[in-house]
């Protein structure tokens, strides 16, 4: 079986870097170079990983190539994490700054700020351009090896820009009640307050920020704070004219087939009369903001009463930042405990998470959690996979 988890560590560490590649501060820091090298090495290694999967029971040294490859993807996870993090509170104090006014240019807390910012850059610069020679070292190892592109039929799962979702829960949901709540108050404050109020649900593919958007739309309309829920899936295509049109269906079946944009508005003007509503725009990845800024003209357009939400999920800080309310109203979602894994492993496994299971497998199984790396959906795949093992100890101990 690939590698699953790998897959995702290395699919998120990219969604990271293109978000970062064409942000202002990090053209003022002149790492852009370096993010596109990043880019470049992740795109052919993700390429060749299935490939090198499938050959490392046969070959040692791809057995080895694959560890240190989990290794620097893990370190450059976490330093892509910090590079946005620090991107993210400079942007913070920038704004903050730019309503105060400085009477003395040269002050000395600010020469200080600056020197620190300075330090601040040539580590950051330093972390990346050595994440960047290990990548393009192990890059350049694959190619000795000579690992192929698989081709699409045997390829692993990768980002689906073409992926329909809907609000149905599917499956028990694990650990994310703290997530659910945090969420729902935000909404629930913002309430009356604005038109629109935009909060964004932010993490790596695999997560569940689908599932979690699903959560919080039960929630909210089981507490009615809103009278009307209309899911979009927007994945690659972020058009304005098919969103209003999809959401115009959803409150209106036999309005499916209008082609022109003002009939469509005037039609979810009339539909959307007197009513509070919250919009789901789920698996967003445009990163134009005027696209995002005529999509949101037109929704204040058509909604005459304050108190609506939209609820976005994305894998792209751009995008989240692009279309967010502000940062308060975004949520970072946080991987799971190994524990969480393994109950979800063991409710794909077994059907039900209560069956009785013998201590040495469950010592495995929750052995086997631990590779999940907190991620759920890898924590699903595992549990099907144990499922279809049954209760084989030596199948299990393979993974």
């Amino acid at each position: 079986m690939a590698d699953i988890v790998l897959s995702f560590v290395v699919d998120a560490a990219l969604s990271r870097v293109v978000s970062l590649i064409t942000d202002e501060i990090m053209l003022a820091w002149n790492l852009k170079d370096d993010l596109k090298g990043l880019q470049e090495s992740l795109k052919m290694i993700r390429a060749v990983l299935q490939d090198a999967e499938e050959q490392q029971t046969k070959r040692e040294p791809v057995k080895l190539w694959l560890k240190k490859l989990r290794e620097v993807a893990y370190e450059a996870e976490d330093v892509l994490d910090e590079l946005a993090y620090e991107n993210l509170r400079w942007k913070v104090e920038m704004q903050e700054q730019s309503g105060t006014e400085v009477n003395n240019f040269f002050s000395f807390s600010k020469g200080t700020r600056y020197v620190k910012k300075a330090a601040l850059h040539v580590k950051m610069a330093h972390k990346v351009k050595n994440i960047n020679e290990l990548l393009n070292k192990i890059k350049n190892e694959a190619m000795g090896y000579g690992l192929q592109v698989v081709t699409k039929d045997r390829i692993m799962p990768q980002i689906d820009l073409d992926r329909v979702t809907d609000s149905v829960l599917d499956d028990p949901v694990v650990g994310r009640e703290a997530d659910v709540s945090k969420i729902v108050n935000l909404l629930n404050c913002s309430n009356d307050q604005q038109v629109l109020t935009i909060v964004s649900i932010l993490g790596m593919g695999g997560l569940g920020k689908t599932t979690l958007a699903k959560l919080v739309c039960q929630e909210v309309m089981e507490k009615k704070f809103f009278d009307l829920k209309i899911w979009v899936c927007v994945s690659d295509n972020f058009d304005d004219q098919r969103i209003l049109g999809e959401m115009l269906q959803t409150l209106n079946a036999n309005m499916g087939g209008l082609t022109n944009k003002d009939a469509v508005l005037q039609e979810l003007e009339k539909a959307l009369e007197g009513k509070k509503f919250l919009l789901v725009l789920d698996d967003v990845w445009n990163e134009v903001s005027k696209r995002w800024d005529d999509l949101k003209t037109r929704l204040v357009r058509v909604s005459r009463n304050t108190g609506n939400a939209i609820v976005v999920t994305t894998r792209s800080e751009q995008v989240a930042s692009i279309m967010e309310t502000s940062t308060h109203y975004r949520h970072t979602l946080n991987l799971l405990s190994d524990d969480e894994c393994w109950s979800i492993m063991k409710e794909r496994a077994f059907g039900n998470g209560e069956a009785s299971i013998p201590l040495d497998l469950e010592c495995i199984g929750k052995e086997i959690a631990k590779k999940c790396r907190g991620v759920p959906l890898a924590a699903k795949v595992l549990g099907g996979t144990m499922g279809g093992f049954e209760r084989d100890k030596e199948a299990w101990l393979s993974l």
